[in-house]
């Protein structure tokens, strides 16, 4: 444990990335990297915070669509809205690489909706719904050791960002209370957007439509182009569809570090490698540093002993 990272254990691990960020933030230094290239960006689900036993965003679509089947029972006849009404996760299970039919739980559950109306809805959610295993609520299940590490990125000269797969306006509503992290430094897939008026007033509808493209795997480092305009040099992810974005990192041509966490702690979280597997290879065979949430993590959630 050091001040810096108290909720990390003395490690390799910690070791590598304390040596990292002095390195290139010491301006006598050899590696050193301005701080205006000093760029860091996160995966959030299962990254930053817990993606188990689904993803946090699909949760939230499975309550809506619960209620939305209570308030009219001509939806049943769908099969999404009848196994949300059932309690059926198995069903959600066996969609979870289907990403049509995931898009089309997005659509059915928010299209139509004024943003502000669905940016209200995911944040009581989240400061309410409470998560299955932990019974916190799930803006609390996020990794102590991690948003430690983003703060230390920005303590010395860091520009943060999150690319994640997961919905943008999701993540945004709990992005500054949970991560310290400004809405703008959020990145992720979204659906798209139409300006309209509701009693003389202009508003933000939620389309049928996702903004390509989607901000995974290959549509990582198109859309930290996109947002931020520069690579990162550090790059944190803990599946196979955070590769390209660790590459976008390592052909920055500047020193980098990519970290990737591995969930085998399933004591305190849970322990599993799909998903990741082609990931881990990489990172054995191009020496990427791989986080051990069981032997690097001094504690997993902020909760951990209240």
């Amino acid at each position: 444990m050091t001040a810096e990272l108290p909720s990390w254990n003395d490690t390799p691990t910690q070791k590598a990335i304390l040596d990292f960020v002095g390195a290139v933030s010491d301006e006598s230094s050899p590696t050193y990297v301005p701080s205006v290239d000093r760029v860091a960006t996160f995966d959030n689900d299962g990254t930053l915070w817990c993606e188990k036993p689904a993803y946090i965003q699909l949760l939230f679509a499975i309550e809506r669509l619960k209620q939305m089947a209570e308030a009219d029972a001509k939806l049943l006849e769908k099969p999404a809205f009848k196994a949300a009404a059932a309690g059926d996760m198995g069903y959600f299970a066996g969609l979870a690489s289907d990403i049509p039919a995931l898009l089309e739980i997005v659509y059915d559950t928010h299209a139509g909706m004024p943003q502000r109306d669905f940016e209200q809805l995911a944040s009581d959610f989240l400061a309410h719904a409470r998560h299955p295993r932990f019974d916190a609520p799930f803006k609390e299940c996020v990794y102590q050791p991690m948003v430690e590490l983003m703060e230390y990125l920005r303590a010395h000269g860091f520009k943060v960002f999150i690319t994640s797969g997961g919905g943008m306006s999701f993540m945004r509503t709990v992005s500054e209370e949970i991560y310290e992290l400004p809405r703008e430094n959020v990145i992720g897939s979204n659906i798209t957007f139409e300006a309209a008026r509701q009693e003389g007033k202009l508003v933000l509808l939620r389309k049928r439509g996702l903004v390509e493209p989607i901000d995974d795997g290959p549509g990582k480092p198109v859309n930290i182009e996109l947002h931020i305009g520069r690579p990162p040099i550090v790059a944190a992810g803990n599946s196979n569809g955070d590769i390209e974005m660790l590459e976008f990192a390592e052909a920055s041509g500047k020193p980098f570090l990519n970290l990737l966490l591995h969930h085998d702690d399933a004591g305190r979280e849970y322990a599993y490698d799909k998903g990741a597997e082609r990931a881990l290879q990489l990172s054995e065979e191009r020496g990427w540093t791989v986080v051990s949430m069981k032997d690097d993590f001094r504690m997993v959630f902020p909760f951990e002993g209240t």
